[in-house]
């Protein structure tokens, strides 16, 4: 690492708090690869700017990316550009339309970086600063827990975790629950909840519901930690359809069964945005 990245960490270190607005940073991620993280992220990002919000969609799944390939698009300054020092953060960013913008991953890069935490830290101060354009920022974490996962977890306000009602899929959700509690982790919004799921590719409402209620008891039970739930969405061939044809799903089908879900996540997710927004008033006043 060279001299300016080691001046600009030891700049962040000394920083105790931030200045001004800054983005509500939200790390989507799940236990186990196959529930639809990235097909969650994307849609609920779209959603969200269509209601008038800017929305800043970043791949973290490092050198196994695949948000381009949802939207059908040519990486042209991939994450590894920014860490190999051969563009500017602002360079990297993708501007789908006035609202939604997206920083794409590599995929099977040959030079692609080794990633340290320091790396991630150093991201993370370019991003603190662009923030401040957005009202929402989505990190589309890898799958697992690898330690660059946790890291970048604990740089994060919220966790919006994935999971599919299979109980492999609760059992890694529960595992990735305990691990992020296990750290010791200063929250900007202290009074927010840390991990809220999204039970994807249910075969209806109500298998949705046990299977978070099934996490949600093992959590409460063995960690003394309260989840939320954001909402179910449905199998819906029409979401299959919109991956195989490299559509956005809310975009493309709006009226399908599983957009309209999406639809009301997106609103219940801006009821949790105001409570950090009021939370984080209170604590500046106090």
């Amino acid at each position: 690492m060279n001299d300016q990245v080691k001046r600009l960490l030891e700049l962040r270190r000394l920083q105790n708090n931030r200045e001004g607005k800054t983005a509500l940073v939200v790390s989507v991620c799940s236990g186990k690869g196959g529930t639809g993280k990235s097909f969650v992220s994307l849609n609920l990002a779209y959603k969200l700017a269509r209601l008038n919000k800017k929305v800043l969609v970043i791949d973290f799944d490092f050198n196994l990316s695949n948000l381009h390939l949802l939207l059908n698009e040519t990486v042209k300054e991939p994450l590894s550009d920014f860490f190999n020092q051969k563009v500017t953060f602002d360079e990297l960013i993708y501007r789908y339309n006035d609202n939604l913008h997206l920083i794409f991953g590599d995929s099977g890069s040959n030079n692609f970086p080794k990633i340290t935490n320091d790396l991630i830290e150093y991201f993370f101060i370019h991003l603190e600063k662009a923030s401040r354009n957005y009202d929402f920022v989505f990190i589309d974490s890898a799958a697992g827990a690898d330690s660059n996962t946790m890291y970048q977890i604990s740089r994060s306000d919220l966790n919006l975790i994935v999971a599919s009602p299979e109980p492999t899929a609760i059992m890694d959700a529960y595992v990735l629950i305990k691990l992020i509690t296990e750290q010791s982790i200063d929250k900007r919004y202290m009074n927010m909840p840390e991990n809220i799921i999204i039970i994807n590719k249910a075969d209806d409402k109500e298998e949705g519901e046990q299977a978070f209620q099934n996490l949600s008891t093992a959590v409460r039970h063995f960690l003394n930690k309260e989840i939320i739930l954001l909402g179910v969405i449905g199998h819906d061939r029409t979401a299959y359809k919109s991956i195989t044809n490299q559509e956005l799903l809310v975009e493309h089908y709006p009226n399908s069964m599983a957009a309209l879900q999406i639809d009301d996540l997106a609103r219940r997710f801006l009821n949790i945005a105001q409570m950090a927004n009021n939370s984080q008033l209170l604590n500046q006043k106090s």
